[in-house]
């Protein structure tokens, strides 16, 4: 269906505006961006600010996301085993946990695993835990690793009944709270992309109006001797996708010096928990975005500021 209305648009489009005026058309856009430069830099500005600001809460919303699917891929519930249960029933139980359907590993930490990994988190104080071989205080786990982390209460309820199973530790708190932040952020980015894009069509719309209010005779002029709407209506056109492809062009350059600058300056933060999506894994994504949306919002805005003054 999009496809059927995007070639009746371009077959239109094609029909209307030839070759041999396509020069034409684009001069005149040109001239007029610089004729009127005072408003062409307000448009262009203007352009900037609201992809800056969608451009911050796409990088945002981006890095959430990423940030969310590696602490989903790291959650995990630990499966405390009961002090009775004797070394031989660990397979048994190894068996009854990987047989369930949202668990996709589970790695089995026996009480000398624990205290090794105690000894290697003191340190240089490791020497404290020497006496612990005889008597270790540690009990056998399971580190579980989920497949999909919206089903951890009932996976943990699952555990629970394997038999030898003393403890089941989840972090569902933690977990709804990253879903919630996560749903919240990609919904609010949608909300304000769109909220952004009509603002600024709505300005680059009346600042191009200005430009036909000022050429209003001589499109009344043009209508009189035979000029077809869309041989009047192009320059215009042409004049507002200039005007946003400037503007995104300098928002995308902008933000993508900030998005470098905010990668070096976490990294030398040495974070171990988590990390953010590269400039290279995001560059097209930026790029894409910027200028399909800012021509569109040139090319609607300037459209919209046509209507009044082809009604003639």
């Amino acid at each position: 269906m999009m496809m059927g209305v995007l070639c009746v648009i371009v077959r239109k489009a094609v029909t209307t505006m030839r070759i041999s005026n396509l020069k034409y058309f684009i001069a005149t856009a040109f001239r007029s961006v610089f004729k009127n430069g005072l408003m062409s830099m307000v448009s262009i500005f203007t352009v900037v600010c609201c992809l800056l600001i969608l451009g911050l809460f796409l990088a945002v919303g981006i890095n959430v996301n990423y940030i969310s699917d590696q602490v989903r891929a790291d959650a995990e519930i630990k499966v405390i085993v009961d002090n009775q249960i004797p070394d031989e029933n660990l397979p048994y139980i190894t068996k009854q946990i990987k047989a369930i359907s949202n668990v996709s590993s589970a790695t089995l930490v026996t009480k000398t695993d624990a205290l090794n990994y105690m000894k290697t988190a003191f340190a240089e104080d490791a020497s404290a835990l020497d006496g612990l071989q005889n008597d270790n205080p540690f009990r056998t786990s399971y580190k579980v690793k989920l497949r999909d982390i919206t089903h951890a209460a009932e996976t943990t309820k699952t555990l629970a009944k394997i038999h030898g199973v003393a403890e089941v530790g989840n972090k569902q708190e933690l977990l709804d709270k990253i879903i919630n932040i996560t749903n919240g952020v990609k919904t609010g980015s949608v909300w304000i992309m769109v909220l952004l894009s009509i603002i600024s069509v709505f300005i680059i719309a009346n600042t191009i109006k200005l430009a036909v209010y000022a050429r209003r005779r001589e499109i009344n002029i043009m209508k009189f001797v035979g000029a077809t709407d869309w041989f009047i209506r192009w320059p215009f056109i042409i004049e507002g996708i200039i005007i946003g492809i400037i503007g995104s062009l300098v928002a995308f350059i902008i933000i993508s010096v900030g998005y470098i600058a905010c990668l070096n300056a976490v990294s030398s933060l040495k974070l171990d928990l988590f990390t953010f999506k590269s400039y290279q894994s995001v560059f097209s994504m930026f790029m894409t975005t910027f200028i399909i949306l800012g021509t569109l919002i040139g090319a609607i805005g300037s459209g919209l500021s046509m209507r009044k003054y082809l009604e003639v």
